[in-house]
């Protein structure tokens, strides 16, 4: 974690990102593959209708997130959202998706909350304010 949070502040984006993923892989994690704007709006569409099934009060009630290498990964996730705003913007949705998937999947963390305020920056980007 810690050196991909030197790589970002040294400016080396594309090393961070290639560093992150592979970590990402080795915690049994690996990035959504999105190769079209039609695969980005199908799987915002399929996040959209998971998410719509749950009220605010069980979003806010959800379960916490308590395996460590699932945490860990969040840590990493949410790292890596900060070197692709800066230097690969066009995969924040996989990471975007990623972190809400695994939400979902394994319960809310302390990393939770970038992943749904960039989902929504996202759906508000392709006109979905809703």
């Amino acid at each position: 974690y810690f050196s991909i949070s030197a790589l970002c502040h040294a400016s080396l984006l594309e090393e961070a990102f290639s560093k992150g993923v592979q970590i990402l892989s080795m915690l049994g994690e690996d990035l959504p593959q999105i190769r079209t704007h039609d695969e980005k709006i199908g799987h915002l569409n399929e996040t959209t209708s998971k998410l719509s099934c749950l009220s605010d009060d069980e979003l806010l009630t959800y379960k916490m997130m308590s395996d460590p290498s699932k945490i860990m990964a969040m840590k990493f996730l949410w790292r890596l959202q900060v070197s692709l705003l800066m230097g690969k913007p066009s995969f924040i949705p996989h990471v975007t998706l990623k972190m809400i998937h695994m939400s979902l999947v394994h319960g809310m963390s302390a990393m939770y909350a970038i992943g749904f305020v960039y989902f929504g920056s996202i759906l508000a980007s392709i006109g979905n304010i809703n």
